[in-house]
Parts: C-alpha cells; sequence; structure tokens
C-alpha cells in the first residue's frame, strides 16, 4: 500500500504538469501534446477545429470540439447541423436523442462540458456523476478539456 506523502506528492506532480500545460496551451502544436481516447479522437478533434473556425481564438468552443470529437460521441451526431459544438446535447430544452443513444459514462461526460457552457438540465450535475462513475480514461478526458477550457487563464 502506498504511503500517503507519496500519493499527495504524484498529485501535486500531475497539478505541476497540468498548470504547465495550460501555461503552454498558446504554443503551436501544442494539440499534440493532448490526451486522446485514441488516433481517430485526435483527427477528429483537429478537424472539428477546423469546421468551427472560432475554435482558435475561443477556448469554450476549442474544448466543445474536443469533447464532440470522442469517436463515441461523433458517430451519433451529425456535426454540420449545429452552431456551437455542443449544441447536439440538448433539443428543445430536453436532452436530444444523439445525447440518449450514449452510453452513460460518455453522457456524463458530455452533459459536464454542456454544463461548463451554460447549458443547463433538471439533473443531478454531470460532474457529479462523473466522479461516481468515470475510470480513469475517462478522468483524463474531462481533464484535458478543462485544460482546454482554462488555456487563456495563465
Amino acid at each position: 500500500m502506498r504511503k500517503s506523502y507519496d500519493k499527495v506528492s504524484n498529485i501535486h506532480e500531475m497539478m505541476d504538469h497540468l498548470e504547465e500545460l495550460i501555461k503552454n496551451s498558446n504554443q503551436p502544436k501544442i494539440e499534440n501534446e493532448y490526451f486522446y481516447m485514441n488516433h481517430e479522437h485526435k483527427e477528429l478533434y483537429l478537424s472539428l477545429r477546423s469546421y468551427f473556425s472560432e475554435s482558435k481564438s475561443n477556448p469554450s468552443v476549442d474544448a466543445a470540439c474536443y469533447i464532440t470529437a470522442i469517436p463515441e460521441i461523433y458517430e451519433h451526431v451529425n456535426i454540420f447541423d449545429y452552431i456551437f459544438p455542443l449544441d447536439w446535447v440538448q433539443r428543445d430544452g430536453k436532452l436530444s436523442d444523439e445525447f440518449k443513444k450514449l452510453k452513460p459514462h460518455m453522457q456524463y461526460i458530455a452533459l459536464a462540458a454542456a454544463e461548463a457552457s451554460n447549458i443547463r438540465f433538471n439533473t443531478r450535475p454531470a460532474l457529479s456523476l462523473g466522479m461516481d462513475y468515470w475510470n480513469i480514461e475517462q478522468l483524463k478526458v474531462f481533464w484535458q478539456y478543462t485544460i482546454i477550457r482554462r488555456k487563456n487563464a495563465m
């Protein structure tokens, strides 16, 4: 069993790394350092960034592209029907059919990102759900989302 000191030390190292990613996020090709679920996720993300050109100057749009580019999400969404990359999450104030087709863990990721973009629902907060159910890979995706979304903070 690991000692608490080791765990705290690793958490500090992780946070230092995340902070470094944020500080360097305006450097060209920082996208190559992002965490992706797989190569397809990266390719879809870069494509969506091109499609939503505002993503280059608006971290909220950029981060939304990152989430929508998750292959499991992207395959259910006709992104070309939407103005904002997360508009597909809702339709007429309710969760969309595209959203309902996702597995719960992906729903929580999409919903947490939508909530961060001021899209609200009458559900338990998605971040709370995610913290209860995400595996480490899904947590990394959400951490990367927050880094992209907050890249202008540093």
